[in-house]
């Protein structure tokens, strides 16, 4: 049994956020319609792409939907899109305002046709003040968040997070927020807006810094793998590659020191607190970056995993996904595709003991189910169809 299996949701939006949403859904059991434009979502125009020319960013965030591809600038292709919403408990949606409002799928409108619709509305900025209704993307929301001026190494340029953390987050936030939604809805028997977006998902990323400026006033800057606050925390060079270690609190540096044998920074009153290892993070960091250049990567971890100190190799993607921790739990899934070639993807990660928590279908091929959506969802026929593909409302 699927948790959310008669859920009925109609995906229309783009890029990572809401599509990944909407594939968190579907994992969950949801029956998702992905609707695109004729030219598709745009993210499959990003590579990299794979043997069969898809874009891996499309993949990552649209298994387990059935795909339509409308042309919302149509007539008849709105009345094909009331027709699924009304059929729908959940609309995800990403559109600008103006854009949203001209395509006839703005909050006002669908609300007044749909009462129990809950419809997530995904935005760059939020939905007040003077920015609300401009575009953004996650790099950039990175930058106005303050997020990219504590990121990179202290004497260079602040650089954006390796990963599109904005987006994806701001997509499980989508995801938390429909299921808080549907509860409300269960109580009050009408649907809402739920509103995301990635200025907001950014400024909760700051966390603790954000806190550290209010209450402290203390203002994080750039510090590389490491972290302003805590000493020692970072990464390191090896003979033959990186790791990242460190000591959080007092026990686990004396259990440092003691794996390193530095017996003089054990014995230091100035080192025994991490304040005291802040003001002197100079010297701790320089002291054991020369010693671990002195032995390979293999050495390190048996040594500091053997004292209970936290380490990690400091590994590539590659090596990630190949690590037996990571297949052990099952992260890498393979999903065969309507043409018979298969597809490697990530699982949603979180998952229930009594519940099936995984859509086995592949991300649809743009307008891959087109015909039967409308043929088996709205009773359309061949004909009908076919003129519809004829007008260009569907592809």
């Amino acid at each position: 049994m699927s948790p959310l299996k008669d859920l009925r949701v109609v995906d229309i939006s783009r890029v990572l956020a809401g599509p990944l949403c909407g594939q968190m859904l579907a994992d969950m059991g949801a029956d998702v319609i992905k609707v695109e434009a004729p030219a598709g979502d745009e993210n499959r125009k990003w590579g990299p792409f794979n043997q069969d020319r898809e874009s891996c960013n499309y993949l990552s965030v649209n298994r387990g939907k059935r795909g339509i591809a409308l042309d919302l600038k149509s007539e008849q292709a709105r009345g094909i899109l009331y027709a699924l919403i009304a059929k729908a408990d959940v609309l995800i949606s990403s559109f600008l305002p103006a854009t949203a409002d001209a395509l006839g799928v703005g909050d006002a409108c669908l609300r007044e046709r749909f009462p129990r619709l809950v419809i997530v509305n995904i935005s760059a900025f939020g939905h007040r003040g003077a920015l609300a209704g401009s575009p953004g993307y996650d790099t950039l929301a990175q930058a106005f968040s303050g997020i990219m001026s504590i990121t990179g190494e202290a004497d260079g340029m602040g650089v954006r997070a390796g990963v599109s953390f904005v987006d994806m987050a701001t997509g499980v936030y989508a995801y938390s927020g429909v299921l808080t939604a549907l509860e409300h809805r269960r109580k009050t028997g009408h649907g809402t807006v739920v509103r995301v977006s990635l200025l907001e998902t950014a400024i909760s990323m700051l966390g603790y810094h954000a806190v550290g400026w209010l209450e402290a006033g203390a203002l994080p800057f750039k510090q590389g793998s490491g972290i302003w606050h805590l000493v020692p925390y970072q990464s390191f060079k090896c003979q033959d590659g990186e790791i990242l270690t460190g000591a959080l609190n007092d026990h686990t540096w004396t259990n440092l020191c003691t794996a390193l044998s530095l017996h003089d920074f054990a014995q230091s009153a100035a080192l025994r607190s991490n304040e005291g290892r802040v003001q002197n993070r100079q010297q701790i960091v320089q002291a054991l970056q020369d010693l671990f250049l002195t032995r390979p990567v293999d050495h390190w971890v048996a040594v500091l995993e053997q004292h209970r100190v936290p380490v990690t190799v400091v590994n590539t993607i590659d090596k990630s996904l190949a690590h037996p921790q990571v297949v052990d739990n099952e992260m890498v899934i393979e999903l065969q595709k309507a043409g018979g070639t298969r597809v490697r993807l990530l699982r949603t990660p979180f998952s229930l003991d009594d519940a099936h928590c995984r859509s086995d279908v592949a991300p649809p091929a743009l307008g891959q189910h087109s015909e039967a959506i409308l043929r088996d969802e709205l009773g359309l026929a061949s004909a009908d169809i076919e003129a519809l593909k004829k007008q260009g409302a569907v592809k």
